[in-house]
């Protein structure tokens, strides 16, 4: 599997992503350009945290428009894997990849620290490494994180089983029904506002992220 990490200018998280999955994992990853206008020869897409185009307008808005999420739709509606995470997660869902919202936190604040989450779905392509209910701990660092939907929406998330991550104890930034991360409905693209690239060596003090990275490039996640 051949993964492609997007950089857009203020991206600060795709070294992150490239060390957790080349380095830690082994994978065959390559930096891609915002600005290019195919993947071909890529078989998924890793959106990464930071502040794209320095989040003016909103969060995600102006990154959904590069040239390159075009060759990302494609790829999510051809069935290709694609993860993004907290900003990667924003430009999913202002790209139509993901339903919903994420909005500005309850408490007006930027959060950093580590919080706990629930495993809620570990039957998709990205969590079949983790235990079913299991309880994680990631690091967030985000101002716009608080995950929004009306309630049909949100109703056919829980139905589907397309919410992955819950907040486990305190949810941080508001989000409706403490989801901090959720799939398509075909489950091949997952977005989530926690951050596992921060979370796979021990030298880092928690590897809680790696079986994300795991599941996603083991032959059981196409299952």
């Amino acid at each position: 599997m051949k993964l492609a990490v997007i950089v857009f200018p203020g991206s600060n998280c795709d070294l992150d992503l490239y060390e957790a999955l080349h380095t830690v994992c082994g994978a065959d990853v390559e930096y891609v350009s915002h600005k290019a206008t195919s993947l071909a020869g890529f078989d998924g897409v890793m959106i990464p945290g930071g502040f794209s185009y320095g989040d003016y307008l909103r969060a995600g808005a102006i990154a959904r428009f590069a040239p390159v999420m075009k060759e990302v739709i494609r790829l999510a509606k051809a069935g290709a894997p694609v993860f993004g995470t907290c900003n990667g997660f924003q430009i999913l869902t202002e790209a139509g990849l993901l339903p919903g919202a994420l909005k500005k936190n309850d408490s007006q604040q930027f959060v950093c620290k580590t919080v706990a989450l629930e495993v809620v779905n570990n039957q998709t392509r990205f969590t079949h490494q983790y235990t079913a209910h299991e309880r994680i701990n990631l690091p967030i660092a985000h101002a716009d994180g608080s995950f929004y939907a009306d309630q049909a929406t949100l109703d056919q998330l829980e139905a589907n089983g397309q919410v992955v991550f819950r907040y486990a104890e305190e949810n941080p930034n508001g989000s409706l029904n403490n989801i901090a991360g959720i799939t398509n409905a075909a489950g091949n693209v997952l977005g989530m506002m926690p951050h596992p690239e921060r979370a796979v060596e021990a030298i880092l003090g928690n590897t809680d992220g790696l079986r994300l990275f795991k599941s996603l490039l083991t032959p059981a996640a196409a299952d």
